[in-house]
């Protein structure tokens, strides 16, 4: 191999072998430290029979990210099993939102302002802890 070709090879090597470095070294610091968002709950609203909830929780991922309104329901037993119904932009304190369970199955998600929703629970399947019903204002 000429002079040229062999320096090309080993640049080449230590590129691969220096960002095959970074990027395992990333994952692993990744992979040991916690959820770098802080999750803090807001308020609670329990079903007739108490036996689930639905939780509103505010996000908080730093400084340069915006409050966000997390609202799911969990088991009053097992909250860490928990269905996430409705994301808003913003802190629950700013948001506008009605949380109502019509019966122990049975939630509905109503009079928030659609260009506040991030994202939803777009279907109801067996199994599920509750039936939901979203609908934001008109």
């Amino acid at each position: 191999m000429s002079k040229a070709l062999k320096i090309l090879w080993h640049v080449g090597a230590a590129i691969f072998w220096g960002f095959s470095t970074l990027a395992l070294l990333i994952w692993v610091i990744s992979s040991i430290t916690p959820n770098w968002c802080g999750e803090e709950q807001y308020e609670v609203f329990l079903s007739p029979d108490k036996d689930k909830q639905a939780v509103v929780s505010v996000i908080n991922c730093g400084a340069i990210t915006n409050y966000e309104t997390l609202i799911s329901i969990s088991r009053v037993a097992q909250p860490s099993d928990q269905t996430i119904l409705l994301s808003l932009d913003g802190h629950p304190s700013n948001n506008s939102y009605k949380v109502t369970w019509t019966s122990n199955n049975d939630i509905k998600l109503t009079d928030f302002e659609f260009s506040k929703l991030l994202s939803f629970h777009s279907r109801n399947t067996v199994g599920d802890i509750a039936q939901s019903h979203i609908q934001p204002k008109n």
